[in-house]
């Protein structure tokens, strides 16, 4: 099969030939129609992000199975699946939880081991989601980076008078701007440090206001959209260490924090507004299997839309330009057709 193999350590990538994928007991093997890139792909092929080597990257994606393991009898061949890249291990307290994605022994499709970036990938049975038959693989693909930001927006439960604050105007936060709007909160602010694309999406999808730090005072520009009162939840959608230091400038005493991105650098961290202020931080990681659920049925009766933020459909072979069209924040959200 055709395939993207990150061989080494280093930046690069190689398309090349790779063996299908072998079935294992009460796994299936699914034939990939749609993968999306991530952000958490990009540091994997910079070679900032060490992986097991070689991999097969990729773990957005959504299918149809081709074959099942005989152990497995829920799902049948022809069945059009997404699967959450999350495997615990099963035995653990957060396993038993239902809380897989803390499993201390955790493996992740597509960073600890093969995923989607190919025209067959393997997924455990358990990790399996039945798209609806008015869904399409590009919103099956986007599954999982809806999940990544519904868990902690669920947890925090935004209400119709607070103001909300996004920063950041990736997929992420574009993702979590619309499952924030659902919720229908007073005012839903987003910074950004510069214009584009992203930050017009931003306010297609219903952001009052784009604040772009390169040019506004995040701070001066809140206090003015909310007459003084500052957010009552904060998201950080960025992964930047450089805006942690806004996060607490922008929020009212006691108002939530939540670090939806994904840091591969460290953070220089000031407790003093924290603790003054009675600030409270949250971190989500990724998200367990009801999150991928309950994020499907957003992206199916149209509360959170996919194709808004899908700017690329590009083939498998040309993943090289998809990564350039991110690179150049020429793009949102690059799906990939193997």
């Amino acid at each position: 099969m055709l395939a993207v193999v990150k061989a080494g350590p280093g930046p690069g990538f190689v398309v090349q030939s790779a063996p299908e994928p072998t079935l294992q007991p009460g796994w299936v093997l699914i034939r990939v129609r749609a993968v999306g890139i991530c952000g958490t792909d990009l540091p994997i092929f910079e070679g900032v992000r060490a992986v097991p080597y070689p991999l097969i990257p990729g773990h957005e994606f959504a299918g149809d199975i081709v074959a099942v393991a005989e152990d497995v009898t829920e799902w049948q061949v022809g069945d059009r699946v997404a699967a959450g890249l999350v495997i615990g291990c099963g035995r653990c307290i957060m396993c038993r939880q239902g809380q897989e994605n803390l499993c201390p022994d955790i493996r992740e499709i597509g960073i600890h081991i093969n995923g989607a970036f190919a025209e067959y990938v393997r997924a455990p049975a358990s990790s399996l989601h039945r798209l609806p038959e008015t869904m399409s693989y590009i919103d099956g693909a986007s599954i999982d980076p809806v999940a990544s930001t519904y868990r902690g927006i669920r947890r925090l439960a935004p209400q119709p008078h607070e103001h909300v604050v996004i920063f950041g105007v990736g997929p992420i936060a574009l993702y979590a701007l619309q499952s924030i709007r659902a919720a229908g909160v007073a005012t839903l602010t987003v910074i950004a440090r510069h214009g584009g694309i992203r930050t017009q999406t931003a306010l297609a999808l219903g952001a009052d206001c784009v604040v772009e730090s390169e040019h506004d005072d995040p701070a001066a520009r809140v206090a003015e959209i909310t007459h003084g009162t500052m957010a009552d939840l904060v998201i950080e959608a960025t992964g930047n260490p450089d805006v942690l230091s806004l996060l607490p400038m922008v929020c009212r005493p006691q108002a939530r924090i939540l670090l939806a991105g994904i840091f591969h650098h460290h953070a220089p961290f000031n407790p003093a507004p924290i603790v003054r202020r009675e600030l409270r931080i949250e971190g989500t990681f990724c998200y367990n299997w009801m999150d991928f659920a309950l994020s499907r049925d957003l992206i199916a009766t149209g509360r959170v839309s996919p194709q808004c933020l899908v700017t690329h459909v590009l083939p498998l072979a040309a993943i090289g330009e998809g990564l350039t069209l991110l690179h150049q924040r020429a793009a949102i959200k690059v799906i990939l057709t193997p």
